[in-house]
């Protein structure tokens, strides 16, 4: 079945009132199972015109029957991190027409688990490149309620992230553009993916005395760099750092085999 497009605009707007004039009245509010997905990400290679099958495992803990729908969206993602959620279909690098579930609507069984079978099928004549993205979601039904009255049901969503990579078409390309203390108590570092290919970050930040001894390390957590894209990372600096010279010397590994080097002078007082 293919995925529908999860909501938006005015429609949703009013409903988020609708849902807040509730919550501000007496109201019954009844919390759904919790669900859970293996694996939370999907990376997908294929070439134009094949088709990849990929699969995940949805869990329940809930003592009840749990009624499962699906959809797909894009989304996008700051330089600080932060995602927003868009029409699937909607961003120049989505992935979302390019999935189809093989499975409708479905229930877990109380305790029980259901595997999706996720295909996805590179156009054969659109001239994709690069890495595109999107994300299913699977969202828990709210159960009728039980009680008179007005009521709000709460539900839980989760998400499975499908990176999907055209063959042959990779273009690699990373930079640290820049690297400066933010707040005398911060080491910002930014870094760019110049490629058309998803990145994603490793590696430390070496703090080192006016010795050259490396006096902490710092890790680069792993985080993704969308294509053509920027992220900024910040690293608190460890509490009673003693007074004195330093260098931050950033050393931040680049999944696709880079190493993306700076260094930044600064003092403690």
């Amino acid at each position: 079945m293919r995925l529908s497009v999860t909501g938006t605009g005015a429609g949703m707007i009013a409903l988020m009132k609708r849902a807040l004039l509730l919550l501000l009245s007496w109201v019954t509010i009844a919390h759904a199972a919790d669900v859970g997905i293996s694996p939370a990400r999907i990376d997908v290679l294929g070439r134009p015109g094949e088709t990849v099958i990929a699969t995940a495992t949805i869990v329940t803990t809930a003592a009840t029957p749990q009624s499962i729908t699906s959809s797909a969206s894009d989304w996008t993602m700051s330089a600080t991190g932060d995602v927003a959620f868009l029409a699937a279909g909607s961003t120049a690098f989505s992935a979302a027409p390019w999935l189809e579930l093989d499975v409708d609507d479905f229930v877990l069984e109380p305790g029980g688990s259901r595997e999706a079978r996720l295909a996805v099928t590179v156009p054969a004549d659109t001239g994709a490149e690069g890495t595109h993205h999107a994300i299913v979601f699977f969202t828990v039904a709210p159960p009728p309620s039980e009680t008179a009255g007005v009521g709000v049901a709460t539900t839980t969503r989760i998400g499975l992230v499908v990176y999907v990579t055209v063959a042959g078409t990779e273009q690699r390309g990373s930079e640290l553009i820049d690297i400066f203390e933010s707040d005398g108590e911060t080491i910002t570092v930014v870094v760019l993916n110049s490629g058309n290919t998803l990145m994603r970050l490793g590696g430390t930040i070496e703090l080192r005395d006016e010795l050259g001894m490396v006096r902490h390390r710092l890790d680069v957590p792993d985080v993704a760099v969308l294509r053509d894209s920027e992220r900024e990372l910040h690293f608190a600096l460890p509490e009673g750092l003693e007074s004195g010279f330093y260098v931050a010397l950033a050393l931040i590994e680049d999944s696709r085999g880079g190493l993306l080097a700076g260094e930044l002078p600064f003092e403690v007082p």
